[in-house]
């Protein structure tokens, strides 16, 4: 017989690939940050060694694009979370 309640997702490991724990700790990270463009960013979460941010338009994905380097020695840092890139996105309401 088939179980038919729903699978606990394990926060560090499930088949999403979406590390919840590591998220929380960028995304409290980030809000507390120093960066210009912090208030313009939605951060999204850990997917394996790579962080997503989401952006409401193309100017501030560039510039979140350029500052990627910093962003992530300045999180390894802070947090101790090594992350391998950042992939900004724009957000799907503004495409």
């Amino acid at each position: 017989m088939l179980n038919k309640d729903p699978e606990r997702i394990n926060p560090n490991t499930n088949s999403l690939g979406i590390n919840f724990k590591e998220s929380k700790k960028v995304e409290n990270y980030l809000t507390k940050s120093h960066y210009m463009w912090a208030g313009d960013v939605v951060t999204g979460p850990v997917l394996g060694e790579t962080l997503v941010i989401y952006v409401d338009n193309s100017r501030v994905k560039k510039i979140v694009e350029l500052d990627a380097q910093n962003l992530l020695i300045n999180i390894e840092k802070n947090t101790k979370i090594k992350l391998k890139s950042v992939d900004v996105q724009i957000s799907n309401i503004k495409q």
